[in-house]
């Protein structure tokens, strides 16, 4: 099971069901017996990311533990969940590079992913474009390692929803306040409350990971996705599903600028 050249659907599928056995608790060898390949590749792909603030998530969501550090779990997951909805990781090894599209925000306005998630300097380059606005590029070989065992979109291993299934009840809250700033943001959406009515975009598969964890944990009723012309859309029209989400989501501060100025979600 070599790493392809080329995206392989095949091959970036098998490599999510290893990652997501692993964060369900089974070792080395009886993945490597389920899925018939050697114990040495399964160890290689699941070496954890030695990053000083991103935790591992096979590590986090097994233990709860945040090592000495890194960043807050929740800081984490606000940013796993802002990157998912608006993040894809460019390009293999030394030329790794996170595109973060933020729309009309300004540049400054992510001024606290770094400071979170980077231990030292990260080049960061910015253009606007006529179609999606504002896009960073943040160059950082090791975050954009750390980040994709936990799903974030990427070049090589595509995205993983996988990941939303295995989040624990208390990392819900602060992942889905990320997910609903970046989905704002880089859709140039003032995401303003509507009375009995919650919505995301996204992809049919983040979107339906995100609509059972919702219902999971949050003890609602299922939201609706639909295929859009670009994307799909998570609809909950339920009033009583919407003021719950909303309540959950205000228990979690944002992190973006213009948020923390006071822009309400």
């Amino acid at each position: 099971m070599r790493g392809p050249h080329r995206p392989d659907p095949e091959w970036q599928a098998r490599t999510h069901k290893i990652r997501a056995a692993a964060r369900k608790g089974r070792d080395a060898t009886e993945i490597a017996d389920a899925y018939q390949i050697p114990v040495a590749l399964v160890k290689r792909l699941l070496a954890p990311t030695e990053h000083p603030r991103l935790s591992d998530p096979v590590d986090l969501i097994r233990t709860r533990h945040v090592g000495a550090g890194k960043a807050p779990a929740d800081v984490q997951m606000y940013w796993c969940g802002f990157l998912t909805a608006t993040g894809q990781i460019m390009g293999q090894g030394t030329s790794s590079t996170l595109v973060v599209t933020i729309g009309e925000e300004p540049p400054d306005s992510l001024a606290a992913l770094p400071a979170d998630l980077v231990a030292g300097h990260m080049r960061a380059e910015f253009c606007r474009s006529s179609i999606v606005g504002w896009q960073g590029y943040l160059r950082d070989q090791a975050l954009c390692k750390a980040l994709v065992p936990w799903g974030i979109p990427s070049d090589l291993y595509g995205e993983d929803p996988g990941v939303l299934d295995d989040l624990p009840r208390e990392f819900v809250p602060s992942f889905l306040r990320g997910y609903v700033d970046g989905d704002r943001i880089s859709r140039g959406s003032p995401h303003r409350r509507r009375n009995g009515s919650f919505t995301l975009q996204g992809t049919p598969a983040v979107l339906a990971g995100i609509n059972a964890i919702i219902k999971r944990h949050w003890n609602v009723s299922s939201g609706v996705v639909t295929q859009g012309r670009r994307r799909a859309e998570l609809r909950f029209s339920d009033p009583a599903a919407c003021r719950t989400i909303y309540q959950r989501l205000d228990t979690v501060v944002s992190r973006l600028a213009a948020e923390i100025r006071g822009t309400p979600v």
